[in-house]
Order: structure tokens, then sequence, then C-alpha cells
């Protein structure tokens, strides 16, 4: 995020947090932190994978 600035960041945070912002079609994949190493070698290597979320909350 080098082109992205504090302010940046802030904007489209608070855009995000009110709704006014829809992130959802950017995440493409979901795994479970369990297949980390699956996961990641489908984020790094499918072109359709656009952003990957692993959900930790079975580690917990």
């Amino acid at each position: 995020a080098a082109e992205w600035g504090e302010a940046d960041l802030a904007a489209v945070s608070a855009l995000a947090a009110t709704g006014r912002l829809s992130l959802d079609g950017l995440i493409t994949h979901r795994a479970d932190a369990a297949a980390a190493d699956a996961a990641y070698r489908t984020a790094f290597g499918d072109p359709a994978c656009l952003k990957m979320v692993l959900d930790w909350r079975a580690c917990a």
C-alpha cells in the first residue's frame, strides 16, 4: 500500500465501517487457519483468488 497515504486509509476505513463502501466482492476465498498451508498456495497460485481470509476462530 505504498501508494496509499494515512488519510486515504482512514477515509476508506470510514466508508467501509459505515456501509457506504462494500468490500464483499474483494474477498473471493476463505479458509480455516488450520489449512493455512493450502490457503497460501491458493492465494499465491490461483489467479481467481483476489483476497484470502484465514479464519482463526477454531484455533483459539
